[in-house]
């Protein structure tokens, strides 16, 4: 008997292995999880066994899954299966890499051109919903999720009238930031309450933040019922005026006045991107970054004050979301960009590192390697007696990599060209004794302020710990940095479980970080670190 923890990792659900949580709501917990009957990769949405305290939820359990299981689209996510175990229900999906909505937006704002493929295609999914009578009822960017090509799809479909909570003690189902006026007055809704959702949704891409704040759920929908929507241009000001009136219109107070369809609203939208033209911000020749509000930062248990972002050298986006477990995800180095980077001519004349596997003289590094993941597309795989990984083929000079070891530490650095993408594993030679979570935490502490603070063109954005204890803090790189690198972002991995005081450096610069998301955390799921 397992409970509702991460002790349901390595457990089997039916027909299903349970291998790492990948995503979490007030709700249900979403797991990476192996079908052994197929021997495929699913997503698993576990739900409250608390649930069935109510006679009637199965029941009702039952019938919303079979109203969404039928709805066939291309652009919306497939239930493959359902059931309980133990008394515990869950849903089977199909596993999609790319993360959602929500983790590209944390990872910062995406180019307002980039929007019209991934809207288009959740404008359809709703538009097919809808004319088989189904409204969504709870959309938000955590319910749209990307494959590793940047499709779009939509789920929890009709699952939220069975999950949704109970905010005022009446029938209204939904997440209070996203919601349209009627539904916050708890009124009968038909398709244009999704078409106010998807008009909020399109403000948060734009934006980076909600459109609306406050301390209670109550205060936030009376907000969506009275207040006008602000314009998008106030925190985004290249933001076109007709791009805001799309928004506007979707969102309007009384549904007579939006779009009549997800569908006309998307065709809209494409015909502003059309032709609307960027306006460019310049400020003191510094490179351009149009802020988003930060979001409520997470919770930590750092001693120091993690939570409110320093003041960085331009605006800070939105804040990302990455751990060891999910879609997420991108990144830099912090200090050694500074010092990596000035000395990269001088190492191409390293003398060769095999970039094949090497043999190790340990059983340990033997039995690792029999485990160590198959490189994915376009990946190479490079192992050494303290470590294997999966690294791009196009950041991996001919000596398999640029050696910056020094007395203290090895450091092993992949990167492109154009310093639009880096990867970089530093390894203490000798660890600091860990027994606990407090002196892990120390460690990294003691770690972060000799080797990464001393940097100021990085700023801290915030800090997650997975489930497997892997510690990430995210760093936002922007500043005069010499050889120029782009504005982009640095996430530090610390593995708490690591033979050795490990980190690993990924860093993105803004224009390609959000494609490459899925292979960032590809990268950090093949580390393996060997006992020395």
């Amino acid at each position: 008997m397992w409970t509702m923890t991460d002790e349901i990792i390595g457990k089997t659900l039916g027909q299903y292995e349970i291998i790492e949580e990948i995503g979490r709501g007030g709700m249900a917990t979403v797991y990476r999880a192996r079908q052994t009957s197929m021997n495929r990769i699913v997503a698993v949405k576990v739900l409250p066994r608390n649930l069935l305290h109510d006679p009637g939820f199965y029941e009702r359990f039952e019938r919303e899954v079979d109203v969404v299981a039928h709805l066939e689209h291309p652009h919306i996510l497939p239930i493959y299966d359902y059931g309980k175990d133990e008394g515990v229900p869950y849903i089977v999906m199909r596993y999609l890499g790319g993360g959602s909505l929500r983790d590209l937006i944390r990872r910062g704002l995406p180019p307002v051109a980039d929007l019209e493929k991934p809207f288009t295609q959740i404008a359809q999914a709703l538009d097919h919903a809808h004319r088989e009578g189904v409204i969504h009822r709870d959309l938000k960017p955590g319910n749209v999720m990307l494959d590793n090509m940047g499709n779009a799809y939509l789920t929890d479909f009709g699952i939220a009238r069975v999950l949704g909570s109970d905010l005022t003690g009446s029938a209204i189902i939904g997440t209070p930031a996203y919601m349209s006026p009627e539904q916050a007055n708890g009124i009968p809704l038909d398709a244009r309450s999704d078409v106010y959702s998807l008009g909020v949704v399109l403000f948060e891409l734009v934006t980076g933040r909600e459109p609306f704040q406050a301390e209670t759920p109550m205060a936030l929908l009376l907000k969506h019922i009275n207040e006008p929507m602000p314009a998008a241009r106030t925190y985004r000001p290249e933001v076109s005026p007709a791009l805001d009136v799309v928004i506007a219109r979707a969102t309007a107070k009384n549904p007579d006045d939006r779009y009549p369809s997800a569908g006309e609203m998307a065709r809209a939208l494409r015909e502003t991107l059309q032709v609307a033209t960027p306006l460019v911000i310049e400020k003191d020749n510094s490179p351009t970054f149009i802020p988003a509000v930060p979001p409520e930062p997470l919770t930590t248990r750092l001693p120091q004050a993690t939570h409110t972002q320093a003041q960085p050298l331009t605006p800070t986006p939105a804040e990302p979301q990455y751990s060891r477990s999910t879609r997420w995800s991108g990144l830099v180095l912090l200090v050694i960009v500074l010092v990596v980077l000035a000395v990269l001519p001088t190492l191409t004349a390293s003398p060769p590192v095999p970039t094949q596997d090497v043999p190790g003289t340990q059983q340990a590094f033997a039995d690792w390697q029999a485990v160590a993941p198959t490189p994915f597309s376009g990946a190479q795989r490079v192992a050494q007696p303290q470590y294997s990984i999966n690294i791009p083929r196009d950041l991996i000079p001919p000596q398999g990599y640029y050696d910056l070891s020094d007395e203290q530490r090895i450091i092993h650095i992949w990167q492109d060209a154009d310093l639009r993408q880096y990867v970089a594993l530093e390894i203490l030679r000798d660890s600091p004794s860990i027994e606990d979570e407090a002196d892990f935490r120390t460690a990294v502490d003691d770690y972060t302020g000799r080797y990464v603070l001393a940097n100021e063109a990085l700023t801290l954005i915030d800090e997650a710990t997975a489930p497997d204890g892997t510690l990430r803090r995210s760093y936002r790189l922007v500043g005069n940095v010499q050889p120029p690198f782009p504005s982009g972002q640095l996430d530090i991995f610390y593995p708490a479980s690591a033979p050795q005081f490990t980190a690993l450096h990924l860093y993105t610069a803004d224009e390609t970080g959000n494609r490459l998301v899925p292979e960032l955390q590809q990268i950090l799921d093949s580390l393996r670190l060997v006992t020395p």
